[in-house]
């Protein structure tokens, strides 16, 4: 009886060591869906979900955020309320603008910064650089599934991701224990509005140099 339930936890514990390794062999680090940290692709990744500040710079001035609709100016001394992207169509370089404090920015890593005066708003007009690092040419179409792995736990989990904002903080994050794959396929949309499927991580890094600088980004 002793040599049978002796039996039976070598079986089970074999069984949970086979988990284990398949765990470890479906988000392998040496597989081809799995995105290296500090890797070009990742590197791409991070530069296509960045907060494209620069469809409001005739007003703010700064292509590393843009303030949050909806919001109020005082345009060629008349109060102008701009509700949505379209509204900037009605303003050009040689208006007078005088912008209504406070306002709330977004930045480039999808940060919200409380703005109360023209100073504050300087600040992070300066802080900008005139070549940024976003591509603007090209999008994730929303959602996508991501796998993580935790070396330390042997912990697998499921993403779902919907917004440019969730990508850049997985995309940003520091854990080097957690490693992380995509779940193919996934569809990206282009500048032109077409959408175009990708299979894997080489697939993907291609699409993304072919069209990175060939729409014309405004900033």
């Amino acid at each position: 009886m002793k040599s049978q339930i002796l039996y039976f936890f070598i079986i089970i514990g074999g069984m949970l060591i086979s988990c284990q390794e398949e765990e470890r062999e479906f988000i392998d680090p040496n597989e081809d869906n799995t995105i290296p940290r500090n890797s070009q692709l990742a590197s791409l990744m991070k530069n296509v979900v960045t907060h494209d500040g620069s469809f409001d710079d005739v007003v703010d001035k700064g292509n590393c955020f843009s303030i949050n609709l909806p919001y109020t100016i005082v345009l060629n001394d008349k109060e102008f309320e701009i509700k949505q992207i379209l509204d900037y169509q009605e303003i050009t370089d040689t208006d007078q603008i005088e912008i209504k404090f406070p306002i709330t920015i977004t930045t480039s890593n999808h940060i919200e910064e409380k703005v109360q005066s023209d100073d504050e708003l300087k600040t992070f007009i300066d802080s900008c650089t005139t070549n940024d690092d976003d591509i603007e040419c090209i999008d994730f179409v929303y959602p996508i599934l991501l796998s993580t792995f935790n070396s330390n736990s042997n912990q697998l989990n499921t993403i779902e991701v919907v917004h440019d904002s969730q990508l850049f903080t997985l995309m940003n994050a520091t854990d080097a224990e957690v490693s992380m794959s995509i779940q193919y396929p996934i569809d990206l949309r282009l500048h032109d509005g077409s959408d175009t499927d990708v299979n894997h991580n080489t697939d993907l890094m291609n699409k993304i140099l072919e069209v990175a600088s060939s729409c014309d980004e405004n900033d």
